[in-house]
């Protein structure tokens, strides 16, 4: 996976990381990171990461039976957790009616979330480092970067407080949630910027909820908001 980043970054994508003392070096690690490009994110996350790591990701986006075998097979020997998005129902995403009638169901929707829980916390339990989007899409959109409004990014959702909760439960020790950000300028190329942030624990905040805002601000900083501060 990360021969195949580093060809697809080479000549493409120009890449720039602060904050990586950040990242344990050991042990459970649950990575919160910005959304921005669809490619370019899991790349520079692969090529810069001191340690492996596994995305959580979804499918739901795949337009077609050869590019949704082609995936699965790629995340089942990446173990990357597959999930499917609770709005995949009811957005214009899937255009084969085939995966959406048939495959993107109701019931295979609940059934992808508790896979997709058990899988993460499994990996967490293992000692990995597991990267998730609470965004749910990449934030490429009419508002361009740095963000200077908080309503200019996406919305978190609270998946990867639950994937604490429970890889916290079943360890019975503290797992580190570290925010992260992505800044994206383009020229005649991409050049992206990460920047990571001091990790946090569940026991930080009185709810999950709490939580959830804070590393939403928390990112929207790392990834350069007016709005929420310098990084």
């Amino acid at each position: 996976m990360r021969l195949g980043a580093r060809a697809l970054a080479a000549g493409r994508v120009e890449m720039a990381v602060t904050g990586l003392d950040h990242i344990p070096t050991g042990g459970p690690v649950l990575l919160v990171a910005r959304h921005y490009h669809h490619l370019f994110d899991g790349v520079v996350l692969l090529v810069s990461m001191p340690r492996p790591i596994h995305i959580l990701v979804t499918l739901d986006w795949a337009k077609n039976s050869y590019a949704r075998r082609l995936m699965t097979l790629a995340t089942t020997m990446a173990r990357w957790p597959v999930v499917l998005r609770s709005d995949a129902l009811r957005t214009r995403i899937i255009r084969d009616r085939t995966w959406k009638g048939k495959i993107i169901t109701a019931a295979a929707i609940r059934r992808y979330q508790r896979s997709a829980l058990s899988d993460s916390v499994a990996l967490l339990a293992e000692g990995r480092l597991l990267v998730v989007f609470p965004e749910g899409y990449p934030n490429i959109d009419s508002h361009y970067t740095p963000k200077t409004r908080p309503e200019e990014f996406l919305p978190f959702k609270a998946g990867f407080a639950t994937i604490a909760a429970a890889a916290e439960k079943r360890l019975r020790v503290r797992v580190p949630i570290v925010p992260s950000g992505f800044r994206y300028t383009k020229h005649n190329r991409w050049t992206a910027r990460l920047n990571i942030g001091a990790a946090v624990y569940l026991e930080d905040f009185a709810s999950r909820q709490l939580l959830v805002s804070y590393m939403a601000q928390r990112v929207a900083e790392l990834s350069g908001s007016l709005a929420g501060g310098q990084p």
